[in-house]
């Protein structure tokens, strides 16, 4: 038998399970690429099975939807420096000829 599992859980449950996207807090939002509605975590229905397996599912009825399938909502925080890397021209594209 299913148990459902408690508010006070979710959020760690989210952050251990989810390693694309970052759960600071329950509140935080997503949309939901399947039934676009826009969730947050206290929405997310949990449950752990009888191997204390997690199981995560859309709370919307009827959809499928599981956590591959939440994206960020709205603008997304990251620090560009991380992203961006200053890198010499590759000879013939812009770089001085000697």
């Amino acid at each position: 038998m299913n148990q459902h599992l408690a508010l006070d859980q979710k959020l760690a449950v989210l952050q251990n399970l989810d390693a694309l996207r970052r759960w600071s807090s329950l509140d935080d939002r997503r949309v939901c690429v399947r039934c676009d509605r826009i969730i947050t975590g206290r929405m997310i229905d949990i449950w752990v099975d009888t191997r204390n397996a997690y199981h995560l599912h859309c709370p919307t009825p009827g959809c499928p939807a599981s956590l591959r399938d939440w994206f960020y909502h709205g603008p997304v925080r990251h620090d560009p420096a991380k992203y961006l890397k200053r890198q010499a021209p590759a000879a013939g594209f812009g770089a001085a000829a000697a």
